[in-house]
């Protein structure tokens, strides 16, 4: 169908949509569409695609023109409907992502299917055709289909041994503007020929003037250090010498400002990134020679922006240490230049962000005492910045986003009486600012978050009631989002979440009821994003993780279904594991699931098929446990030894049952200090008592009864604490995730 929009209404000359791992590609495309032009025999010249303009200017992406944007979905909307063209960067990567999928349902939506070019990085096109290949796909599911049927998108192949990237690169434009591929190739061979004629000049000019300043600069010291030898006399001959290396320092400092400059673009232009990486190593080991005192400030800005942008690359690479390294690179510059002009606020706000990036990159390196410091320096910077301008409501909001970050790090090195603190003064902040913003659906959401950290926080410290009600105030501010924005999916997949926090703390408050709506409210939600994206291992993971909850609540009164519902998750996430085995969470869920499938069998009297399902289990999480001693992985690895052990009871082995006890037991008061961790309790005092241990497990059961807790089956011996209600009788035991 033909575009019926006229060419002059749009206001972008393309969209470029991809998944965050493609970024280093589609910041390359974005530059080089952006800055190639179009020759001048074209201009003017009607094609189907309309008139072929002087140049390819705007492009959209994204990430640069939404990332301070608080009503992300809106604008989005309106970028594609305003987008001549929607350019598709096809990965493994972006075909599993609800975000690309989305954005090419929603254009498509407005009748310019003919209008989207995808651009091929890596992966195989079609691959769910072929058998066992469905994890190579490249193709989003709104590519390969429209309105049920079959299509094959109009695709660029930028894989080597494939177009290459110049080549690809020229087949989007000549779809772009309608015209031949043949014509753009001859004419860009010769425009490269003269631009890297012309970088190859630049570049040798650039080395040699390097040279003559190094070898001036050399003989102007020489002259000074001579000149401080001589008589008084010769003093001002010294001071002359000085000023004169100086300059040539600064015309050398300047040469370098354009070789990390234009010169850097004119090489992401010819898509010679391996010399941009090259430039940029060698520019970080030559800054690291440098006393920051004594470059200018346009100097001491422009590094630190390269070195912001090299923690970044690095970043999204995995590059942890190399990543630290250039945030720290950028806090130093940065800090020089707020020292220099300490009532500068942009100067402020940039010390801010590297003291922020530099906390961070520790904290995914696991240096938590470098984080927590780092953090608490940037949410000191932010406070200081707010007190510069009142009126700038994102500086304003950089108060907020210092308190998440310190009352995160104050959580995860367990202070948590602090981190409860910082959360409840970052909310009464939101709730200022919700007033003000009524509208907001960002704002909302980022208050939304951090009530359901709160509700998370009071989970940890056994305040059951108060966690609910927190987990219910995040549910009813996504419920508002997805009133006023039906169509994004991001305030679905938030919802699951928030919903499945809310069924479980009602599960442990007795409340089945609420506790079944919830549950099943989330499988909903996660069901509709499943059938939306089957491919999406997130919501493929989501969904599994609603149907084990269900399952454990279905168990006491529905058997057949709660089975059904275990082995359909086991399914699940097993494919979730195949595409990600790598993942934490992914090991940690499938076998919960089977310990699911293990407890019901046990319920029915089958030990053959529970010792199957708890042996798979245990094959998993033995070598995770090994690898990463994570809080969640704990109390799942202490729950299978629980069964292993429940099991072999059945079989009358009671050797291996109290083995697999004391184990469990072992695993559960490890590092508790100072008292065990109210997520665990219920497990321990199971443990304990069918090690026969039932005073040490008393005051455990105490902490859970003034807590409210009620087990959704009854612990083994608890006389006169918190009987179970028949409904909630189904033998067996319980998790507590």
């Amino acid at each position: 169908m033909e575009d019926s929009q006229p060419v002059q209404q749009f206001r972008y000359r393309a969209f470029i949509s991809y998944s965050h791992r493609d970024e280093a590609f589609a910041v390359w495309l974005h530059r080089a569409l952006e800055t190639w032009r179009v020759p001048s025999r074209l201009v003017g010249t009607t094609t189907r695609a309309g008139e072929i303009p002087p140049c390819l200017h705007p492009v959209f992406r994204d990430r640069e023109e939404l990332s301070s944007s608080p009503e992300l979905g809106s604008k989005i909307n309106e970028a594609l409907a305003r987008s001549q063209n929607l350019i598709v960067i096809c990965s493994t990567a972006s075909a599993t992502s609800h975000w690309v999928n989305d954005e090419v349902l929603a254009y498509k939506r407005l009748g310019r299917g003919d209008r989207v070019f995808c651009l091929i990085v890596d992966g195989e096109p079609n691959a769910t055709d072929l058998p066992g290949r469905a994890a190579e796909e490249c193709f989003c599911p709104a590519l390969r289909f429209t309105d049920g049927q079959r299509t094959e998108p109009i695709a660029a192949d930028a894989r080597p041994g494939k177009d290459g990237k110049g080549n690809a690169k020229l087949k989007l434009i000549a779809g772009m503007l309608g015209v031949g591929f043949d014509a753009l190739k001859q004419r860009e061979q010769r425009r490269q020929i003269r631009r890297m004629t012309a970088i190859t000049v630049a570049a040798v000019t650039i080395m040699a003037m390097t040279i003559v300043l190094s070898i001036l600069a050399l003989v102007s010291r020489h002259a000074a250090v001579l000149a401080q030898q001589k008589a008084i006399a010769a003093e001002h001959t010294a001071v002359v010498a000085r000023d004169d290396a100086q300059r040539r320092q600064t015309q050398a400092q300047d040469i370098l400002g354009f070789m990390l400059g234009d010169l850097r673009k004119k090489l992401a232009t010819v898509g010679r990134l391996d010399l941009m990486r090259a430039v940029d190593d060698k520019a970080t080991a030559y800054f690291a020679t440098l006393n920051p005192r004594d470059l200018t400030d346009t100097a001491l800005a422009q590094q630190a922006r390269l070195f912001m942008d090299i923690g970044q690359v690095r970043l999204a690479k995995g590059e942890l240490p190399e990543a630290a390294a250039g945030f720290r690179e950028a806090l130093e510059r940065t800090r020089a230049l707020f020292a220099r002009a300490p009532q500068d606020g942009n100067r402020l706000f940039d010390r801010a962000q590297a003291e922020y990036w530099v906390g961070f990159a520790a904290m995914q390196k696991g240096d938590n005492t470098t984080a927590d410091e780092m953090f608490h320096k940037y949410y000191a910077s932010a406070v200081k910045l707010s007190a510069m301008d009142s009126s700038d409501f994102a500086w304003q909001k950089e108060v907020a986003y210092g308190l998440q970050a310190v009352s995160v790090m104050e959580k995860k090195m367990g202070r948590t009486a602090d981190a409860e603190r910082g959360m409840q003064e970052q909310l009464a902040m939101y709730h200022v600012w919700l007033k003000q913003h009524p509208g907001d659906l960002q704002l909302r959401d980022e208050a939304g978050n951090v009530v359901s950290w709160l509700g998370s926080l009071a989970l940890e410290q056994g305040q059951l009631a108060r966690a609910e009600s927190y987990f219910s105030e995040n549910v009813q501010d996504l419920e508002q989002n997805m009133a006023a924005e039906p169509a994004n999916a991001v305030w679905k997949d938030k919802s699951v979440d928030a919903l499945a926090w809310l069924a479980d703390v009602q599960e442990q408050r007795g409340e089945l009821g609420p506790a079944h709506a919830s549950a099943a409210s989330s499988a909903a939600l996660a069901a509709d994003l499943y059938a939306r994206d089957p491919e999406n291992n997130d919501w493929r993971f989501a969904l599994a993780l609603c149907r084990v909850r269900q399952s454990r609540l279905d168990a006491a009164n529905e058997p057949r279904k709660a089975n059904e519902e275990a082995e359909f998750a086991e399914s699940l996430l097993l494919a979730a594991h195949a595409k990600d085995p790598k993942s934490l969470s992914v090991t940690e869920d499938v076998a919960h699931s089977q310990n699911q499938l293990a407890r019901l069998a046990l319920s029915h009297g089958d030990a053959d098929k529970a010792t199957k399902d708890i042996t798979s289990s245990l094959s998993m999480l033995e070598p995770a446990w090994r690898g990463k001693q994570d809080e969640d992985l704990r109390v799942e690895f202490a729950q299978t030894l629980l069964l292993q052990g429940e099991i072999a009871q059945r079989k009358r082995q009671a050797d291996e049952a109290k083995e697999a006890w004391t184990k469990a037991r072992e695993l559960l008061i490890a590092d508790s200090q100072p008292e065990i961790p109210f997520a665990r309790l219920d497990l321990l005092v199971r443990v304990l008592q069918r090690l026969g241990h039932g005073a040490e497990a008393a005051p455990y059961l105490h902490r859970l009864a003034a807590a409210g807790y009620v087990p959704l089956y009854p612990w083994p011996d608890a006389p006169g604490i918190l009987a179970a209600t028949p409904a909630q009788k189904a033998g067996g035991i319980t998790t507590r995730q």
